[in-house]
């Protein structure tokens, strides 16, 4: 029986949390797990945590007082990261990083951890130079099973579906000028439309700064999404028929791992991205060379679009099921928790 005692702390309805803490978890062999935004002295004491999982760093209390804990109550850390801690210049959040300086503190994390796990191995040779202390778990999901089942609704409209957030705006800004084309086809516009998912009124600036990108102003037949909640949000790949992912070429991105190409995957529809990390190892992703001309090729092919959705469905799952990794984590977990 598993001695695995587990403690993770992330934000609520938040994507990272719910794909690097709770999935994994939630699915591992483990004698008790709790997962939490906030961590406090009597949590510690009544569970008796062997290891406490933090994704990047833990907002409520200098790092001073989590090591502090963690002599106090003998626990393990573990930080887990899969993003790059410093974020591109025309990213929606540099400035706020730069001010309160998220950048060291992530470091910071990683420096104190007894280990860091993180996605890729891109991460894992920048971390290294912090903490050796590392290993790679990939992402993963759970295949055909909740919401990662792959249930298809009929619909009228090829659909290109656009699933990243605001953060994503020079992403997208980057093929204004293709989307602009194909407002021209009419062919297009008579079998497509766009369908752009995640929208928050809380952002709604930023939201209409997007739309009008993807739907060249409205020119386009679209379709908008509210957010879901991170344990529903598969439900905007029902109506789907291919994913965009337009990421622009920087250090931050090709920090970034694959989940949209596995998202894909699970639901059996072509991703669409560039020949370039973090999508280099998904090899069935549709590598674009150009957005209007691929995005015409896509539309008006059927086949093409059984097809690469056929080989990405295949791959993923081969390579990406969470069982299979969280076998590995259940292994490094033990291992952990066997020097305490």
């Amino acid at each position: 029986m598993s001695q695995l005692r587990i403690l993770a702390i992330g934000e609520g309805n938040s994507g990272v949390t719910y794909h690097r803490l709770a999935l994994p978890i939630y699915t591992m062999q483990k004698e008790y797990a709790m997962i939490t935004n906030v961590i406090n002295e009597q949590i510690l004491q009544e569970k008796k945590f062997n290891i406490v999982v933090i994704n990047r760093f833990y907002g409520h209390e200098h790092i001073t007082q989590v090591l502090a804990w963690k002599k106090k109550y003998g626990f393990k850390l573990i930080v887990d990261i899969d993003d790059f801690w410093e974020l591109n210049p025309q990213h929606l959040l540099a400035p706020s990083w730069r001010r309160f300086n998220v950048s060291g503190t992530i470091q910071a994390y990683l420096r104190n951890a007894d280990l860091v796990t993180c996605t890729h191995s891109r991460l894992y040779y920048e971390i290294i130079k912090i903490n050796k202390n590392c290993v790679i778990l990939p992402n993963a999901l759970p295949f055909d099973k909740d919401q990662f089942v792959s249930n298809r609704v009929d619909h009228e409209f090829v659909n290109f579906v656009h699933t990243g957030s605001i953060s994503h705006f020079s992403d997208v800004k980057q093929i204004k000028g293709d989307m602009e084309e194909l407002a021209k086809s009419k062919s297009f516009k008579e079998s497509s439309q766009i369908v752009m998912c995640g929208w928050n009124d809380e952002n709604a600036f930023h939201w209409k700064q997007m739309a009008d990108i993807l739907t060249a102003k409205q020119k386009l037949p679209y379709q908008i999404l509210n957010q879901l909640p991170v344990d529903t949000y598969m439900n905007f790949y029902n109506e789907a028929d291919v994913l965009i992912v337009p990421l622009l070429d920087n250090k931050f991105n090709r920090m970034k791992s694959n989940l949209k190409a596995l998202e894909a995957g699970a639901k059996r529809i072509p991703v669409m991205t560039y020949k370039k990390d973090p999508y280099l190892d998904v090899p069935t992703c549709f590598w674009v060379d150009n957005w209007e001309k691929d995005m015409k090729r896509m539309a008006f092919s059927k086949q093409m679009r059984v097809d690469y959705g056929e080989r990405n469905a295949e791959y993923v799952r081969q390579h990406f099921d969470l069982f299979k990794i969280n076998q590995d984590r259940e292994t490094i977990y033990n291992q952990l928790i066997a020097q305490c």
